[in-house]
C-alpha cells in the first residue's frame, strides 16, 4: 500500500504518502475521509481511547418492558399526533419504489 510510517513509539499512529497509494487504496481512503486527495498530501491516521462519559456510562439498559408503556396517559389523538409525527420521519429516510 506504498510508503507507510508506523509510529512504533505510539503503536497508533500511520503516515501515508498519498503519491504511493495504488487507485483501491486510495479511493477507499477518500471515501473514508469523505474528500478527494491530492497526490502531494500526507494522510495520518491516529487511534486513541474515548472515556465514556458519565451518563452514557450510567444510563440504565432498556428492555421491552420500557416501551410498551411510552403512550401511557395519553389521549387517543395525542398518539395518532405522535404517530403521524413517527410515519413523517420514516418516510423521509426511506427510499421504497
Amino acid at each position: 500500500m506504498g510508503n507507510v510510517w508506523y509510529d512504533e513509539a505510539m503503536k497508533t499512529a500511520l503516515k501515508i504518502d498519498v503519491a504511493m497509494l495504488d487507485a483501491p487504496h486510495r479511493r477507499a481512503l477518500e471515501e473514508v475521509i469523505g474528500c478527494e486527495l491530492a497526490s502531494n498530501q500526507r494522510l495520518l491516521i491516529s487511534v486513541s481511547e474515548v472515556s465514556l462519559s458519565p451518563t452514557s456510562a450510567s444510563r440504565p439498559v432498556q428492555t421491552l418492558a420500557d416501551w410498551t408503556s411510552v403512550y401511557d396517559g395519553l389521549s387517543d389523538r395525542e398518539i395518532q399526533e405522535v404517530d403521524e409525527i413517527a410515519q413523517t420521519r420514516a418516510n423521509l429516510t426511506r427510499h421504497l419504489p
